[in-house]
């Protein structure tokens, strides 16, 4: 595959050190970074260059990686050498005329088949394509600061049936989450930010507080660091100009939108001088003064996106938090504060603030819901139930599990429904999340958490509906637990799959010690459960883990299985729950240098359980995963992985 990206200036060099990162590792990929001028370009591979030397030390990257980024790099004045591009980005300014200047060039230059994207923080697409002789193929692709590793990217697609999906593919290849958005003046979250930004310039103009105190303020309540912060990091000041004026002028429009004059006479010099920095100490009564103004522009602009259905409710919130950088999402943060209180503050605002608009929904007290982390879409009689959590490859944290009860408890009575693909944003599904299973502080509370999961997959393995897990890339722990609750599993070909919880000091506790086994055999599935050893694609079908099953995707794979089920030719079904029969002695595993305690804690579970009924042997790893909470090792385990990361063998002390 080859890609571009044009301009290496402000954001283009991130961008493209992002693409080649995402490609590198799997193929022979090409990345290249055009600009018309030597000198930029020099400076842009260098910044590259930077922080490829920068991923080496800190032991990010690996000397392959870093090779194989080198190598897919090619920096090129010509734009020519993109004519084989099957993406280019523009990258390389803000100005309506020159983004068309480029795209004439460009046009000439490309296939007809080469997706077009322009980096733009604001600037609606039908402008941009006004000219454009393939309009059908650009799109508006909006990243966030820092481009390079910023997972969400804004996208306002074209209405071409052939072009849309392929563009959203190429965004996920290369490391983004596509996130769909109206064609409006600075499509969802930058209406947000900049008009965030402009009520924290308005209160230091009125001499309500200084920067500092604004910063302060701020991230001490919602996180973020502070509007000024973050201007100071992208160097946002001109571009908040070109973004209000562009709401100023409609729509929104009207005038409490101008940007304030301050914008432009502070020009890109930093609000915040590290030598000297100001004071940010402040009184109570300021405190809410502040806060007050900046979460009324905050949460009446997030409801203003919301409502007009700019884009998804779950994106958006997801998306205020990962790419402005909010503690929480901006919706989480209004369901916290409660109707009353969100339209106290924006009606008090708007008061004394002409042209300030108060949404529907926080002026008739009423917050629609939305699931947080799972997304439900149809294609036909089958339902694709998606796990949309990317920033940690989709972990299963409490609230995800709710999520996935509750909808697996509608599509039951869906009669619309007759299979269910279950699925994520990338294949991929982590375990349980970790910060939660630290955080258990009893056993009886340990034990709890995994009831409260074998419910669940209970639900999903109880579906008078073929359910079929399509996943691949890692599937791990809770993830690979979730899948053996389906009735069948398809996988891709990037697939490790695992049960890795005696890494961490514990033992699998949504089903792993009991369902594993019976689906890969006794042996085979006391080695990976005693070692933590992960396995691949072709070992998962050989075992009998996932079927045999083709299509383009997992998701397509998974489809047709389903299909063939209700068509009789074939017969999917949840793991067999008889007894197996268990030896007194376990086949002998090497486990390292792992927990001898947690081992032995394991070993007795699955002897046991396998023994019994799956609900009794579910019962018992609940039993053992509370054991595990009274060892020393739990807690080793938990705060190494949290301290170091999974790439660090814990020291246990065995006990």
């Amino acid at each position: 595959m080859k890609v571009a990206v044009i301009g290496s200036g402000s954001i283009g060099p991130d961008l493209a050190y992002g693409f080649v990162s995402a490609l590198a590792a799997s193929g022979d990929h090409q990345v290249y970074l055009h600009d018309i001028r030597q000198e930029a370009l020099d400076a842009g591979v260098e910044r590259i260059r930077g922080y490829v030397k920068k991923g080496l030390s800190r032991g990010k990257l690996s000397p392959r990686v870093a090779a194989a980024i080198e190598k897919a790099l090619v920096p090129t004045l010509d734009i020519g050498d993109l004519a084989e591009c099957d993406y280019v980005l523009e990258a390389a300014t803000e100005e309506l005329g020159t983004k068309q200047a480029i795209l004439d060039s460009l046009e000439a230059a490309v296939g007809p088949e080469c997706l077009v994207g322009f980096a733009t923080s604001g600037i609606p697409r039908a402008r941009i394509v006004a000219n454009a002789r393939h309009p059908e193929r650009c799109f508006v692709n909006h990243p966030f600061f820092p481009a390079w590793r910023s997972l969400p990217m804004e996208v306002v697609l074209s209405g071409d049936a052939t072009f849309e999906p392929r563009m959203l593919e190429m965004l996920r290849r290369l490391g983004k989450v596509p996130v769909v958005t109206a064609d409006v003046p600075c499509f969802a979250a930058d209406d947000i930010f900049c008009n965030y930004c402009a009520e924290a310039a308005r209160i230091v103009v009125e001499g309500v507080a200084t920067p500092a105190q604004v910063d302060k303020i701020v991230n001490d309540a919602i996180g973020g660091g502070g509007p000024f912060l973050v201007m100071d990091l992208t160097r946002g000041n001109l571009l908040n100009v070109k973004c209000l004026k562009l709401m100023q002028e409609g729509p929104p429009g009207g005038e409490w939108f101008a940007p304030p004059e301050i914008f432009t006479t502070q020009g890109n010099r930093p609000w915040h001088d590290r030598k000297n920095p100001g004071d940010p100490s402040h009184d109570e009564a300021l405190a809410r003064t502040v806060l007050d103004r900046i979460l009324a522009v905050l949460l009446a602009r997030t409801f203003y996106v919301a409502d007009n259905e700019i884009c998804s409710r779950r994106e958006l919130n997801w998306m205020t938090r990962t790419a402005l950088g909010f503690a929480k999402g901006l919706l989480d943060l209004a369901e916290d504060l409660g109707p009353e209180k969100v339209a106290e503050i924006c009606e008090s605002y708007a008061a004394a603030h002409p042209g300030f608009e108060v949404p529907p929904s926080i002026r008739e007290r009423s917050f629609p819901a939305f699931r947080r982390n799972v997304e439900v879409t149809r294609r036909g009689d089958v339902a694709v139930v998606s796990i949309e959590r990317p920033e940690v490859k989709n972990a299963l944290n409490h609230q995800t599990m709710e999520e996935l009860d509750a909808v697996f408890a509608e599509l039951e009575r869906d009669a619309g429904v007759r299979g269910v693909v279950l699925t994520s944003f990338d294949g991929s599904l982590a375990g349980a999340d970790i910060m939660e299973l630290a955080a258990l502080k009893t056993p009886e509370e340990a034990a709890a958490k995994c009831r409260h999961g074998h419910g669940v997959l209970a639900r999903i393995a109880a579906m008078s509906k073929p359910v079929v897990a399509a996943v691949d890339g890692p599937v791990l722990g809770g993830g690979s637990e979730l899948s053996m609750a389906c009735h069948g599993r398809v996988v891709g070909p990037s697939l490790v799959l695992g049960q890795p919880e005696v890494n961490l000091g514990i033992i699998p506790g949504y089903g792993g010690t009991q369902r594993l086994p019976r689906l890969v055999g006794l042996e085979r599935g006391v080695e990976m459960l005693r070692s933590a050893r992960s396995i691949g694609a072709d070992k998962a079908r050989a075992w009998g883990w996932a079927a045999e099953a083709e299509g383009a995707t997992p998701v397509d794979a998974a489809m047709a299985l389903i299909h063939d089920h209700l068509e009789g030719k074939v017969k999917l079904a949840p793991v067999d729950p008889a007894p197996m029969e268990v030896p007194a002695e376990l086949p002998a595993v090497e486990i390292g240098h792992r927990s001898l305690a947690i081992d032995a804690i394991l070993c007795d579970v699955i002897r046991r359980g396998l023994a019994r009924p799956l609900d009794e042997g579910l019962e018992i790893e609940a039993e053992g995963f509370a054991r595990c909470k009274k060892t020393v090792d739990y807690d080793i385990g938990m705060t190494n992985f949290i301290q170091n990361g999974p790439r660090v063998p814990a020291t246990f002390l065995h006990e």
